[in-house]
């Protein structure tokens, strides 16, 4: 009987130190796996920065103009076709029609189609201008 329980005593402690064993190898392979994915994220923070410097880089107003002026052939928009909002034609209102202005002597501002024949687009304004 004594040696059934020594027995019984000796396969517990085995396969208690067999399941330390695999759960310690388990926790080593984990801290593996999250010090490389530390390693990852490092990384990976590091080619952000590098791409919001490029970004910023590529974004800059005065590049941009240059670019403009170079492939487009697009410069500063001249003073007399900015329009301010002012200037613009109010919705529902009548547009002219053949370079005829409406009746109504109360519309002072000009029409959409007046200020495109003029050259000045309604979409264009001191946002759109290009600095250098």
């Amino acid at each position: 009987m004594k040696r059934l329980v020594i027995f019984c005593w000796l396969v517990a402690g085995s396969v208690t130190a067999l399941i330390l064993f695999q759960i310690k190898q388990e926790v080593r392979s984990l801290e593996q796996e999250i010090a490389q994915t530390q390693r990852e994220i490092v990384s990976d923070q590091e080619a952000v920065h590098v791409l919001e410097a490029e970004w910023s880089y590529l974004n800059s107003p005065s590049r941009i103009a240059t670019l403009a002026q170079r492939h487009l052939g697009m410069g500063p928009i001249p003073a007399e076709r900015v329009v301010g909002f002012q200037d613009l034609p109010l919705p529902g209102a009548p547009e002219e029609e053949d370079g005829v202005a409406p009746e109504n002597e109360d519309s002072k501002r000009p029409s959409a189609a007046t200020l495109v024949k003029a050259g000045v687009e309604a979409s264009a304004g001191p946002a759109g201008a290009l600095r250098q």
